[in-house]
This record gives structure tokens, sequence and C-alpha cells, in this order.
């Protein structure tokens, strides 16, 4: 059982891609999904989320060559610099978008 943490950010650049090849890492991610908890990822991020099979029927967004790996997994892909699914999931592109990502992320945990 994961350590009990209010959310979860998941960075992009290459991290996810070596996260994603250790399963403890699924189990980690699945459980704030389930727990409802926020979750912020950006650019490729997303990849965690995939392999941990809980991006279908979410609005995502990621750095464009992640998109059509988060459309084939079921999610709602769209080309925005920021996304904010209903589930509380918020996601971002690239590190340009960090301001508006960052501001989201404060925005979320104040609540």
């Amino acid at each position: 059982m994961p350590p009990d943490y209010d959310a979860l950010l998941i960075p992009g650049g290459f991290s996810p891609d070596k996260l994603r090849a250790d399963d403890r890492f699924f189990a980690f991610v699945r459980h704030f999904d389930t727990e409802k908890k926020p979750i912020f990822t950006i650019c490729h991020g997303p990849q965690l989320m995939i392999n941990a099979e809980i991006v279908a029927g979410k609005k995502m967004t990621s750095v464009k060559q992640v998109g059509i790996d988060l459309k084939n997994a079921g999610a709602e892909w769209e080309d925005s610099a920021l996304v904010i699914d209903a589930s509380g999931l918020i996601t971002s592109c690239t590190p340009e978008d960090l301001p508006v990502f960052n501001e989201a992320i404060v925005k979320a945990l104040a609540e």
C-alpha cells in the first residue's frame, strides 16, 4: 500500500518511460486514481498512466507524440496547453505550459 499522500505529480521527460518498466509504479498510480486523489502530469508523464490502465474515458493532453497512445488507450486527448478532467486529473503539454499547469495545481490543492 502506498503512503498516504494527498496528490501525485508525474513528471515528463524520459522518467515515465523508465518508471513504466516496474510494476510497483502502476500500483502506486492506480492507488491515487482509485482513491480519487489529484493526479497532475505533464509532457510524457501520461505514459505511466497508460500502462497503469487508468486513462480510459478521461480528458487529457500531453506532448503530441504521446497523444496517439492516449487515444489508443481510450482517453479523450486534445491538443491544449492544459486539460482538467472531471475526475480532477490535470494534464499539460510541454515545459512552456508550466505557468498555467502550476497555477491549476495550486488552485486544485487549495480546494
